[in-house]
């Protein structure tokens, strides 16, 4: 059996997953070296694929084991491999030499409809391609973009490497709620016993929160809305109070044309004794109109008494 070596590298806090091929219905195991030992982690003959760290998964091909909220504790030498005589003879498939290290973690909070270019400086070294990844676990996270592709823009999604300044660049046109999650710069080595080095990552979250620091976004379709909206509201405000000045107008028009018919004649009852027979003289009730006064020192005075005689 092949015992190859294999180096990988996990990051602190994020999750790592360590994959053996292998077909066949043997049992699987998965140890950690402690000196001359290797002791077991986990085994496909226990009913136990899961110790709340480590996570044993199974496929036709091949088994795996992942990680979780890595630490520095989690260093070291791994094995895995099968056992070919129960109880007497294992068989070790793999050697992986783990290290751990810490990564910048960059968090963004924007909002939809916004634009997002993100840049990756990456370190020296034989690095064959650079690309970013999407998911939680960046040992099997699958690339969306890499250096390599002949159209480095797939969507909404973009890439470039600028060589000079050593990284590379991802731009996100109007990002949506679906683009929230943890995304990963990285690079294939020319060592192929050597994992994906990955430099940078990225938790996005896309939604109405407020704008942090750490990128440079196109906010220009925000801010378009935000004028419509005050230029709307402006007109319909100017269209409230000119309605409002004209209905007052109209109203203060009424009012003045009322006083002014009110305050023009004023009708008084005058009566004319009964005319009773044979008697020489009788009032009538007769209705006069009384015009106001031509002399000013009497214009407050509207009604006056007028005798009629028979």
């Amino acid at each position: 059996m092949c015992q190859r070596q294999f180096n990988q590298t996990a990051y602190r806090t994020a999750t790592t997953t360590i994959t053996c091929n292998y077909t066949g219905n043997k049992y699987k195991f998965f140890c950690k070296q402690n000196g001359s030992i290797c002791e077991d982690i986990l085994s496909t003959k226990s009913s136990l694929k899961s110790n709340g760290t480590f996570t044993l998964t199974e496929t036709k091909s091949s088994f795996s084991v992942s990680i979780s909220n890595v630490s520095s504790h989690d260093a070291g030498v791994y094995w895995c491999g099968v056992e070919i005589r129960e109880g007497s003879y294992r068989a070790a498939l793999r050697k992986i030499q783990l290290e751990v290290e810490d990564i910048t973690n960059l968090t963004k909070s924007l909002t939809v409809g916004q634009d997002l270019i993100y840049q990756c400086p990456y370190p020296n070294g034989a690095l064959i391609n650079k690309f970013i990844c999407k998911g939680e676990d960046p040992s099997i996270c699958k690339p969306l973009l890499s250096i390599a592709q002949r159209n480095k823009k797939t969507g909404r999604f973009s890439i470039k490497e600028d060589n000079q300044k050593r990284n590379i660049t991802i731009t996100v046109r109007g990002v949506t709620t679906d683009d929230t999650g943890t995304y990963w710069c990285g690079a294939k080595s020319s060592d192929e016993t050597r994992s994906n080095p990955f430099f940078h990552k990225l938790v996005m979250t896309v939604g109405l929160g407020q704008n942090g620091d750490g990128f440079w976004y196109n906010n220009s379709t925000t801010i378009t809305i935000a004028a419509v909206i005050c230029v709307a509201v402006l007109v319909l405000g100017l269209i409230f109070v000119l309605i409002y000045k004209r209905f007052k107008r109209s109203k203060n028009t009424i009012n003045e044309e009322a006083q002014y018919n009110d305050e023009d004649c004023a009708y008084e009852e005058i009566q004319e004794l009964p005319q009773m027979p044979g008697s020489g003289s009788a009032l009538k009730s007769v209705y006069a109109t009384a015009n106001f006064p031509t002399n000013p020192s009497s214009a407050s005075q509207h009604y006056y008494n007028i005798n009629i005689q028979s």
